[in-house]
């Protein structure tokens, strides 16, 4: 955040002076209180702020997208954290696609005497964030009605909590801190710079504000970029960012602070005034998200085909592995069959052949016994009244008028 600290001096000088002690960086709250889990706030590249407007759109400082190089409606290689963490070491990092910066911003010069004005900027991420907290922008008439009542407006940032943080800033490590503040409006801020003696010369126009004091806590570096908001039930209704501020103490490295008397100031556009820039960064989210839907349809409609084609293919290979397998299984058939029938007929002609060699044999024998027996004699006894008579002989025959016996 960019500081005015009250010496004493003119405001030229110590502007001057502060920009060469390089105590104007990016603004955090001091004297505030530990903020973790907020629902909102998160840390951009690790060492500014924001505030999460919805899944993918987070509101900051224009001014701070210089050192995360990141341009206006360009691509970029910023990143930001999830809403509310604290250790964020090894946190994810979602990476800002897009920056929307207003035509009308003008960054502060002080060595050049120019104001600066409509520090805001819009930079959205790859991918949705968790959104816990629903946000709405501040029409000018809540804010006139904020104002008028005081209500109680709060900011959360991630800058540093004191002065030691300087000479040892982990800002992976630092938790997000809460301030309260009354909100001004551009009437009550120049009433208030009148009085105080704070108004640069140079500066021609006047914007809101909020006043914070060491009780409710005060903005340091690191802070720019962060919301301030009222919160009405499950609602924020966001007022301005952090950017710019006169009479900040701004965690002094020696410990001490110089907080203005009239407290500390910072000052910011009504956030009312972006709501076409707002606009045209949800167009972008849709669009994204519309892109997104259909290279998700078309990976989903890839992947079926894929499974489609793989199933078609597996059930193709196991129809002709059954092919296969049938036509291995038919030629194994055929084979025992014909195996069969050979052995069949084989067994049948050997079957054959012993029979026919056996009656062969068999015939063989029989004619060999008849030859043999033809070749033999043998006697037989004929008989003839009481006469008996043997005859021996190869074919013996009774005599005539005997009888064989």
């Amino acid at each position: 955040m960019k500081f005015i600290a009250r010496f004493g001096r003119t405001f030229s000088i110590v502007f001057s002076l502060l920009l060469v002690l390089n105590v104007l960086p990016s603004s955090a709250v001091e004297f505030g209180q530990d903020a973790t889990g907020d629902p909102n706030a998160v840390q951009i590249q690790g060492n500014t702020s924001g505030f999460l407007y919805s899944e993918r759109i987070i509101l900051t400082a224009a001014h701070v997208l210089k050192q995360l190089r990141i341009q206006p409606n360009g691509d970029t290689d910023g990143f930001v954290f999830a809403p509310g963490l604290a250790d964020k070491t090894n946190a994810k990092r979602y990476k800002i696609v897009k920056a929307f910066i207003p035509k009308t911003f003008v960054d502060a010069d002080p060595a050049r005497e120019i104001q600066p004005l409509n520090d805001f900027a819009i930079v959205v991420t790859n991918e949705d964030m968790p959104l816990k907290m629903k946000v709405a922008i501040a029409t000018d008439e809540q804010m006139m009605r904020f104002a008028r009542e005081r209500v109680k407006v709060e900011m959360v940032g991630y800058g540093l909590q004191s002065g030691s943080q300087r000479s040892n800033q982990q800002d992976l490590l630092r938790a997000p801190h809460k301030l309260s503040a009354i909100l001004l409006t551009p009437e009550m801020m120049s009433l208030h710079y009148n009085e105080y003696r704070l108004r640069p010369p140079y500066w021609n126009t006047t914007e809101w504000g909020a006043n914070s004091n060491q009780t409710g806590g005060t903005p340091c570096s690191g802070d720019s970029g962060s919301g301030y908001f009222v919160q009405e039930n499950s609602i924020r209704i966001y007022v301005g960012t952090a950017g710019n501020g006169l009479g900040i103490s701004n965690c002094k490295a020696n410990g001490t602070y110089s907080l203005d008397p009239g407290g500390a100031v910072s000052w910011f556009p009504s956030p009312n005034k972006f709501l076409d820039l707002i606009k045209s960064a949800e167009s972008f989210v849709a669009e994204q998200k519309k892109i997104e839907s259909l290279k998700a349809e078309e990976e989903r409609l890839a992947a079926e085909l894929k499974a489609k084609q793989e199933a078609e293919a597996k059930a193709k290979t196991e129809a002709e592995a059954k092919a296969e397998a049938d036509r291995l299984a038919a030629e194994l058939k055929a084979k025992q069959e014909a195996e069969a029938r050979a052995r069949a007929e084989a067994e049948a002609k050997a079957e054959a052949e012993l029979k026919a060699k056996q009656e062969a044999d068999a015939k063989a024998e029989a004619e060999a016994k008849e030859k043999v027996a033809a070749t033999q004699k043998k006697t037989i006894t004929c008989v003839k009244g009481k006469l008996t008579k043997k005859v021996t002989g190869i074919n013996p025959k009774c005599p005539s008028g005997y009888k064989k016996r």
